[in-house]
This record gives structure tokens, sequence and C-alpha cells, in this order.
């Protein structure tokens, strides 16, 4: 089978979650087929080291257009049809590309990787080429999310309104993309079901998110040796779903903690910080690391692992991470939703900033037991169990 993989950005480094769950997918359906990936870079990309660091997958590059400007954005959030994270990755050279392989080439299948990219999917129908739609979140539904949390707060009204065009905006296109793919992959059995609330019709397939278990093993990493009681957070510092979890865990949840523990820290790890978590470093909240090359230390040196969701969908990596590593793992309801065969035993769930504070101070002054964490997503959430699935899928289309 001969596979063209459309991507919104290259899948290696493996920074984010978006990007994991590229290069995981990619790397595992590789071993079973020819594939090609059309990927949009930067243009200081390392496009020798992103090839060689994806073979055999045959790599083949665009570089994407410079950011829109904050009015060009706020004008089309208004003006077009698109939704804007359909427009984000819109791009004529990237079409042009993609139709020239697709002339030129016999592929059986373009997969396109998230939403961003959920636009191509035309291009390739054109050609009679049968397309699979992976889609990372239900994406109208995190923008729902998002605005309800904003909206009770007048500061954030600009963030409710932009949300509240966003969500008409995504369950119109989301309902268009997947009611015209071949195949359409969700992460989880929740955004199958939110997906099929717009189109009873389709019938999505769960390929989760996983981890690498062989990587996130504490047994070989030299954990980061923290002297004090230590909260650690990692995640894009500047996605809007990880900046509102830490605000609202640095203005409602941690004040309670230091009440009882006054020496406690919260470092939040990862790259491109937004200015409000920058703010908030500066007045001594909490403590940012940038871009690190390896978040494991951090996180196996973490006393408490916390996941304060309010907003997004899907499985979150850093939550099967976290558990991998036998890491005391604190979050919300949302932080651990999609994750079938999760029990309570795995976690302490808190969904109001009291209840959390306290499961925190508890989990500090004694920590539990975590050895059923690793072995529950070893059996379930590794990549080698969950890659056989899409690869099942794609067999089943191609014989269509």
């Amino acid at each position: 089978m001969n596979i063209l993989v459309l991507t919104p950005y290259a899948p290696w480094p493996p920074y984010g979650g978006g990007t994991m769950r590229m290069f995981q997918l990619i790397r595992g359906i590789s071993a079973h087929f020819q594939v090609t990936c059309l990927s949009f870079v930067d243009a200081s990309a390392d496009q020798t080291a992103i090839g060689h660091a994806m073979q055999p997958t045959q790599m083949a590059f665009v570089v994407g257009q410079p950011p829109r400007s904050l009015w060009r954005r706020a004008w089309q959030s208004v003006a077009h049809p698109w939704p804007d994270m359909a427009l984000r990755n819109w791009d004529a050279d990237y079409e042009r590309v993609l139709k020239g392989m697709l002339e030129r080439g016999q592929y059986d299948v373009v997969i396109a990787f998230s939403i961003e990219m959920a636009p191509y999917l035309a291009v390739a129908q054109a050609y009679g080429v049968k397309t699979v739609f992976d889609q990372f979140n239900a994406e109208y539904l995190i923008q729902k999310r998002a605005f309800l949390a904003d909206i009770g707060h007048p500061s954030r009204w600009h963030g409710a309104l932009y949300s509240l065009l966003q969500w008409y905006k995504l369950r119109r296109f989301e309902q268009q993309a997947i009611a015209t793919c071949d195949l359409l992959t969700v992460v989880s059995p929740g955004d199958a079901d939110s997906l099929r609330a717009l189109d009873a019709k389709v019938r999505p397939v769960v390929v989760a998110n996983g981890v690498d278990t062989r990587y996130f093993d504490r047994r070989g990493i030299a954990a980061h040796p923290f002297q004090r009681p230590t909260l650690v957070f990692s995640g894009t510092l500047d996605y809007r779903a990880n900046v509102d979890a830490l605000r609202w865990f640095v203005t409602e949840v941690l004040p309670l903690v230091r009440q009882q523990i006054p020496d406690v820290v919260l470092i939040a790890v990862g790259r491109r910080p937004h200015p409000a978590l920058q703010q908030l470093q500066a007045q001594g909240l909490l403590s940012l690391t940038g871009e690190v090359a390896d978040t494991r230390p951090y996180m196996a040196g973490a006393h408490v692992y916390v996941v304060p969701m309010r907003i997004g969908g899907g499985v979150r990596l850093k939550v099967l991470e976290a558990l991998a590593l036998g890491v005391p793992l604190i979050s919300t309801s949302l932080g651990v939703d999609g994750i079938e065969g999760f029990s309570p035993q795995l976690c302490r769930i808190a969904d109001d900033a009291t209840t959390m504070a306290q499961a925190i101070v508890d989990v500090l002054d004694e920590p539990p037991d975590t050895s059923q964490a690793r072995a529950f997503v070893k059996q379930m959430y590794d990549w080698q169990v969950i890659v056989p699935v899409i690869v099942k899928e794609l067999q089943k289309i191609t014989r269509k």
C-alpha cells in the first residue's frame, strides 16, 4: 500500500502532543506500508535532520507562510466562513505541491493529520484517492468549553467572543470534513461521541494517544533532585488550554496549598511560555523552564505532577507519560477524560480549588503507591498496542 501523509508541522522532533502522535503513528505505519509525508516546516527547520529521523518515511517539505497578523486573524474570524484553525495552514504552494504529487504518484490513501489539514482532503478526493482524517480533538467542543470558561471573566470577554464564533464555525466545518472522508480516526471514545453528535452516520475509529513506555521508564532516568516540595506541569505553554489551566491553578489552588506548605514550588516545563505566564513568573508565583531537551527528569523528580485542565479534549499524552513514570498525579476530571479503562486508583481527581489543594497536601505528606499506573499504561496505551489498530483500519478501507 502506498500512503501519502499530510502534516501541519514537522513530525520530528516530537515536542508536543500532536507532534508525538504524528511521529509515532507515521513511524508505525511505515513499518507496514510505503509512506510519504508532505509536511509544512519553518524556514529555519533542518530538513535533512528531519528526513533522517523519519526514515524509512520519505519526507517532502513546504515552507509555511509567516503567521497571520492579529488584525488579519481578527478580520478572518468574522468574515471568512472557515474557522480560524482551517485557515491556519491553507497555502497555495502546499496545494500546488500536493496536486503534483497526486498526479505523479500512485497513492492508495491520503491521511490528513488534524483539522488544520482537513481542507486538503477535498484535493485528494478530487483525484479519487481514499482519504483518512485523523482528528486530534473534537475542536468545536474545545471552543465551547473555552467560551464557557472565559465568559464569566470580563477581562477575558474578547477571548469568549472569539471562542463563540469559532464554536459555531467549527461545528459546521467539522461536520463537513467527517462526512466526506473514508475513515475518521479519533483519540478517545468521548471524541467519537462528540463527532457522532455532528453526524450520526459517521463511524469514528478510536486510535488512542499513547506513550513509549520504554522511553518513559523511571529506571533509565536521572530524576531532577528537587530540594523543596515541587509540583510540575508540562506542555506547550502558549496553548490556550494549558495557559488557562496554569492561570487557574496559580491564582486559585496554589495559595491554598501554600497556607499549609509554604515552601512548595510550581515548575512549568515547556516551550513558548505565554506572556501571561511570564508575568506570573515575574511575580514569583511559578517558575518557567522554557524549552528543554528532555522533560523526563523534571517529571520523574516531581513530588506531584499536576494536570489542572478546564478546557480541551482528547487524551493527554502528559497524563500517560506521568503514569508510565510512576509519578504521583493529581488532575481534574477533564484532564483524564478519554482514558479508557482509567480508574481512580491511578491518581487523585479534584475539580475545585479546595479539593485539589487538599489532595496535593495529602500526597505531599504521604506519597501514594504508583506501581499500578505503569502496568496500566503498558497494557492499554503503549504505542506498540495502538499502531496495529490503524494498520488494520487502513487495510480495511483499501479493500472496499
